[in-house]
Parts: structure tokens; sequence; C-alpha cells
């Protein structure tokens, strides 16, 4: 089973017809994939046999999405029902930054979890978020002790 999931699900009445849907969600597949939200809709409405074009749809997006059973990083954001999508990008890509940078932790640091290194976490963060924004050459070393 996957890390961080999320089942969507909505129910809503058209022409006096109870229709209801849900998915699960596998959230890792979902920010790599760079999905908006709203492709949720889509989703849902082709399990039930409709698309974007027929009067259903319009009705079924008018609804809000419910959101359940989740797990891993999304357990922290579904509350009632409603998931913060903003605030679980932000934590999924983090977690996932955080991933790249720990091998740099422990080879230069010997920190094994930068969880246990709050303040080295941040640094490298920063560092790493800074150098993505910055798009140049960078000459490649391999022994860096012998750059400082």
């Amino acid at each position: 089973m996957p890390e961080n999931t999320v089942k969507a699900g909505i129910r809503f009445y058209f022409k006096g017809e109870k229709l209801e849907a849900e998915t699960q969600i596998d959230l890792d597949d979902w920010f790599r994939a760079e999905h908006d939200v709203r492709h949720i809709y889509d989703i849902l409405a082709e399990k039930l046999g409709i698309d974007e074009h027929r009067h259903e749809y319009d009705v079924m997006a008018m609804e809000a999405i419910e959101y359940t059973e989740p797990h891993g990083l999304a357990a922290r954001f579904v509350q009632n029902g409603v998931m913060d999508w903003q605030g679980l990008e932000k934590a999924w890509k983090e977690q996932r930054d955080l991933q790249k940078l720990t091998p740099i932790a422990n080879k230069f640091f010997h920190v094994e979890n930068l969880k246990d290194d709050p303040k080295l976490a941040a640094a490298l963060l920063e560092a790493y978020r800074l150098g993505q924004q910055v798009p140049q050459k960078v000459e490649r070393h391999t022994d860096w002790m012998g750059v400082y």
C-alpha cells in the first residue's frame, strides 16, 4: 500500500437520483504528476460514467468532495472530510526534499535522520531550494572536503 493515501468521495442528486462515487488516491503519485485538485472530479465522474460535457458533471462539480481514510501525511491535513491541499502539498514537498538531503547529511555530518537535527534540516532545505531557483552550471567535486 502506498504511504500517503486518502479516499475521495462525492454524493449528489441529479433528477431525483442519488449518485455517488469514491476513489483511493495515491498522493505520492498525485503530487509527482502535478495534478490539480479539480482533476479529482474527472476521476469521480469517470467512475460514474459521465463526462465533463454532461449536465450531471456540472451538478457534481458544485458539490464538495469528502475526504476519508487518510494515511501518512494526509492524516494531518484532513479534518471533518475537508482536505487542506495547500498544507499537504507543502509538507509533501518538504518530505520529498528531506529524503533527497538525508544521504548528504549522513555523508558529511553523520546524521541519519534529519528529524533529529531540525536546524541542519532547515539549513539544507534552504540551500537546496535556493539552488533550485538559480539555474547555473555547477562544477562537480568528488572530494568536497578538499574544497574547504
